[in-house]
């Protein structure tokens, strides 16, 4: 499983769709809070589109295990991802502390969540493979910071054509991380719709998300974790 991340390898997630079974995969991504609406406080937010898992056919549920015939928000995306390395559990994502209404009545949003969805067993795990992907996969291995775990992933994804089945050519870049990877501060999630020039997000995003794990660490001055 490490090569399959490391590698970004479909065929194993299809591997692992067939051995976890239809209803599993199903129940992890409603668990996650994939197609339903986050309740951020802001306006106008939709819920994804999950239907294609309500089919009994094996393809839909193997071509959402790597993200395809699906659709989700980018705060539905960042909230599940950063479950990963909260202990297995799935945030209440806000803006902001408090909210006064004209009528002199205030809203305090909760943040807290006992939303439990994977064990913290599992974040532990998950989180040291994906520090595995930063510090051998991604880019060679090249953009490691020694004095910090970072935990990270791609994503590469076809865009779909409005003829049925998807482009050839033309593709959606997504890459996330949250560091330090074993006590978390930040997560970042980055997305570029049909870059052109590049095939594959480690070539378009690894860079800008690296920038930004730099600033962060010096202008919050993070300490150094290992």
């Amino acid at each position: 499983m490490q090569r399959v991340l490391g590698e970004s390898l479909n065929v194993g997630m299809a591997f692992v769709t067939r051995r976890l079974g239809n209803d599993s995969l199903t129940r992890y991504f409603k668990a996650f809070g994939l197609g339903e609406e986050t309740g951020i406080d802001l306006p106008g937010e939709i819920p994804g589109l999950m239907s294609n898992l309500g089919s009994p056919r094996d393809v839909e549920h193997v071509t959402a295990s790597f993200g395809q015939g699906i659709a989700v928000t980018p705060i539905s995306t960042i909230r599940a991802l950063s479950a990963l390395g909260n202990g297995g559990v799935l945030p209440n994502p806000h803006l902001v502390r408090r909210i006064d209404y004209v009528s002199g009545v205030s809203k305090t949003p909760s943040y807290s969540s006992e939303n439990q969805v994977i064990s913290n067993k599992a974040s532990e795990t998950i989180t040291r493979m994906l520090v595995e992907v930063v510090d051998t996969s991604l880019l060679g291995g090249t953009v490691k910071l020694p004095h910090y775990s970072i935990a990270a992933k791609t994503g590469t994804a076809q865009i779909p054509s409005p003829d049925g089945g998807y482009y050839k050519d033309r593709y959606l870049h997504s890459f996330f991380g949250y560091f330090p990877a074993y006590n978390p501060r930040f997560i970042v999630f980055l997305f570029t719709v049909y870059p052109k020039g590049a095939q594959y997000a480690s070539h378009t995003l690894t860079y800008p998300f690296m920038d930004l794990v730099k600033f962060l660490i010096h202008y919050y001055d993070i300490a150094p974790d290992r």
